[in-house]
C-alpha cells in the first residue's frame, strides 16, 4: 500500500511537473504599435497608424507566417498609464480583436515586460496556440528577451520602424524556445521589401557599403567554444540636395542595418560637448562637419576602432561610416550591421537591410531595404579546424526622402549621445 502511494505521489509530481513546463503557448507573435504622429503631445496612432491596424486584421489571418498555429486566441496590448497616456498600442490591434470576438487583454502597462511573461507561462488555455502582443519600441527587445532570445541584434527596436513582427516558436514539450524571427510585414507603401523607387531616386541618393565577417571555426574534439568574431564595416552615402538650414538642435542620424548612430540627445550642439565627437561649422557658408568616434576603454591605451561622420553644405549631405571590431578583444558600443540569418551560410549569399538617413527636418530611407550579395565559406586547413569568412555589400544602393513619420524630434533625457538605446 505504501509503496502504491508513493508511485502515486511521484507520478502526481511528474504530472505537475509537466503541467508546469508545458504552460507556454506553442507561438508569440510581438508587434510594436502602429505609426504615430511627430507632435509627442498626440495619443493616438497618425492616418498612416491606423491604416497599418487595419491592415492587421487581414494580415493575422492570411498570412502563413503567422498562422502555423491558427489565428491569435489572445491579443495583449500595454495600456496607459498617467505618466505615459498613449493609447496607441490599444488602437493598433482593436480592429483585429474586433474582428477575431477577443477582448483586448491590457492588465500590463510599461515597464512590466517580466511580469508579463511569468503571467503567460501561467496561462495553460494558451498551449498549442498563437498569442500576439503589442507593444511600444523600447520595451519589444526586453520581452523578447524574457521570453528567451538570448542574443538578439540590433538590440534596441529601431526607433522610426513600426513594419516588422518577431515570431517566437516553443516547444510542446516543456516550454523552451524553438526558433526566433524578425520578419518585414510588407503592408503598406514603404515597409520592407517592397520595390517602389526608380532612376530619379537613385540619382539624388546613393548609398554604398561592404561587410567582412570573420571568425576561427573550433575544434569539437579538442573541447573549443566558437571564438569571438571579428568584422569590417564601410559605408558610404551622398545625398543631394541643399542641407545649409540647420542650426544646433538638428539632429544628424545613420541607421545600417543592426548599427545606429542618432536619436534622441544626439544634436549638435550636444555633440559640441562630447569629448567623442568633433564639429565643425563655418557660418559664412552654411556648411559643416560632424566626426564621432567610438573608442575602446582604457586610458592611455584607448584606440578608435569605429567611426560616424556628416558633412554638410548648400548641395549635399555626405554619410560615411567605418568600423573594425575584434570582439574577442573589446566589448563594442555598436551592433554589427549585417546578422546572417543562418549560422554560417556557405556559398552565394543575399539579403536586404534597412537603412535610414536623417539631417534635422530632412529624412531619407530605403523603401526596399539596402540589397546585398556576397559569398560565405569555410577554409580547413590540416593544421586547424580552419576559419570562416563571409564578404557582403551593396555598389549601388539608394534612399528615397520620407517627408512624415519619422520621429527624431522625440528626445527624452537619456545619458548617451550617440546610443539609440
Amino acid at each position: 500500500m505504501q509503496c502504491c502511494l508513493r508511485i502515486s505521489v511521484v507520478f502526481g509530481l511528474m504530472l505537475g511537473w509537466a503541467a508546469w513546463a508545458q504552460a507556454m503557448p506553442a507561438q508569440v507573435v510581438i508587434i510594436r504599435h502602429a505609426e504615430k504622429p511627430e507632435d509627442r503631445s498626440q495619443i493616438h496612432l497618425s492616418p498612416k497608424g491606423r491604416t497599418r491596424a487595419l491592415a492587421l486584421v487581414e494580415f493575422f489571418q492570411s498570412d502563413p507566417r503567422v498562422l502555423e498555429f491558427g489565428r491569435p486566441v489572445a491579443i495583449i496590448a500595454q495600456s496607459p498609464t498617467a505618466q505615459k497616456p498613449t493609447r496607441r498600442c490599444l488602437e493598433t490591434v482593436a480592429p483585429l480583436a474586433k474582428e477575431l470576438g477577443l477582448p483586448v487583454i491590457s492588465q500590463f502597462t510599461y515597464g512590466q515586460a517580466e511580469a508579463l511573461v511569468q503571467w503567460l507561462k501561467a496561462q495553460r488555455q494558451y498551449d498549442g496556440k498563437a498569442v500576439l502582443i503589442c507593444m511600444q519600441h523600447l520595451e519589444v527587445d526586453e520581452l523578447a528577451q524574457a521570453l528567451g532570445v538570448a542574443d538578439l541584434r540590433p538590440r534596441v527596436w529601431p526607433h522610426e520602424t513600426y513594419d516588422r513582427l518577431y515570431i517566437l516558436n516553443y516547444a510542446p514539450e516543456d516550454g523552451r524556445l524553438l526558433s526566433f524571427r524578425n520578419l518585414p510585414q510588407r503592408l503598406l507603401f514603404g515597409d520592407s521589401y517592397q520595390a517602389v523607387a526608380g532612376r530619379t531616386a537613385r540619382d539624388k541618393a546613393e548609398v554604398r557599403f561592404r561587410q567582412v565577417y570573420t571568425m576561427s571555426l573550433p575544434n569539437p574534439a579538442a573541447g573549443q567554444k566558437s571564438p569571438a568574431p571579428r568584422w569590417q564595416f564601410s559605408l558610404s552615402g551622398k545625398i543631394k540636395g541643399d542641407f545649409s538650414h540647420f542650426n544646433d538642435e538638428t539632429i544628424p542620424v545613420l541607421r545600417i542595418g543592426g548599427f545606429c548612430f542618432g536619436y534622441y540627445l544626439t544634436t549638435l550642439g550636444y555633440l559640441k560637448k562630447d569629448p567623442n565627437a568633433v564639429v565643425k561649422i563655418n557660418a559664412p557658408a552654411r556648411s559643416g562637419s560632424l566626426v564621432y568616434r567610438y573608442r575602446t576603454k582604457g586610458g592611455d591605451a584607448a584606440r578608435t576602432y569605429a567611426w560616424v561622420s556628416f558633412a554638410w553644405d548648400r548641395q549635399s549631405l555626405q554619410v560615411e561610416f567605418q568600423a573594425d571590431v575584434d570582439e574577442g578583444s573589446i566589448t563594442p558600443e555598436i551592433d554589427l550591421p549585417i546578422t546572417l540569418e543562418a549560422d554560417e551560410p556557405v556559398g552565394w549569399i543575399v539579403g536586404s537591410t534597412p537603412c535610414y538617413v536623417a539631417f534635422g527636418q530632412k529624412k531619407f530611407q530605403a523603401p526596399i531595404g539596402l540589397n546585398y550579395q556576397g559569398q560565405g565559406g569555410k577554409a580547413p586547413s590540416p593544421a586547424t579546424p580552419g576559419a570562416y569568412q563571409a564578404t557582403l555589400g551593396s555598389a549601388g544602393g539608394f534612399l528615397v526622402e520620407n517627408p512624415g513619420d519619422s520621429e527624431i524630434t522625440e528626445k527624452p533625457a537619456l545619458p548617451e549621445a550617440h546610443n539609440a538605446k
